[in-house]
């Protein structure tokens, strides 16, 4: 199966969307909770992959922002 190349304004609504979310991790990853627990003793899995939960509102925050960068209304 041929892969098919994603259009102009798709890779531009993604890299917008990319934007939002690392201006969004800027401002509240500091307020976001880390929780280890379940790893295996020397793990290394938060260098290479992380869960973070932030508060309620940061993440409402977050979808807001992301449904305008994608040209969609940000309060539905």
């Amino acid at each position: 199966m041929k892969a098919t190349r994603p259009s102009a304004e798709r890779i531009a609504l993604l890299a917008a969307l990319a934007d939002v979310h690392a201006e969004w991790e800027r401002e509240h990853l500091a307020e976001a909770e880390f929780h280890p627990e379940g790893r295996k003793a020397g793990s290394d899995y938060q260098q290479h992959y992380l869960d973070v939960n932030p508060p309620v509102e940061a993440e409402d925050e977050f979808h807001r922002r992301a449904r305008q960068a994608m040209g969609l209304s940000p309060d539905d």
